[in-house]
């Protein structure tokens, strides 16, 4: 099935780069105004309606997917045809959100060098560790 050679941008009424977040919410605004299953008694319309979800979704599919092809690598699959991968998230080192002297999860970190405090190490959770709590003067 051949799309016609439009711009999918003017198709969705939005200008050239907007937001991800505006984009969905205008392509679903279109959804519900166009729907086909909400003309069922016309069959005129509906079968006009469907024509219009065509080019929307067509459009919106066109943009997410320009969008995601830039930016996903391709693996070769089986069948010798390549597939963009989503970036899998990196581990999480459990040591960092925990608190180094009494391994309790850390609430809070010190604002000068980063180090994880448990709210034993840092009772009245002031954001400084041991080393860099002022100090009060007698």
């Amino acid at each position: 099935m051949s799309q016609p050679a439009r711009d999918p941008w003017a198709i969705l009424g939005l200008s050239p780069g907007s937001p991800d977040e505006m984009v969905r919410a205008q392509y679903l605004r279109l959804v519900r105004i166009n729907h086909p299953d909400q003309y069922a008694s016309n069959p005129t319309e509906q079968a006009r309606r469907e024509e219009i979800m065509k080019q929307v979704t067509w459009a919106y599919q066109e943009i997410v997917h320009g969008k995601t092809v830039k930016t996903a690598k391709t693996t070769a699959t089986r069948s010798g045809t390549s597939r963009p991968t989503a970036a899998r998230p990196r581990p999480v080192d459990l040591t960092q959100l925990q608190c180094r002297a009494h391994h309790r999860w850390a609430v809070v970190y010190c604002t000068v060098c980063g180090e994880p405090l448990c709210s034993r190490c840092d009772e009245s959770l002031s954001g400084y560790c041991a080393k860099h709590r002022p100090r009060r003067r007698p």
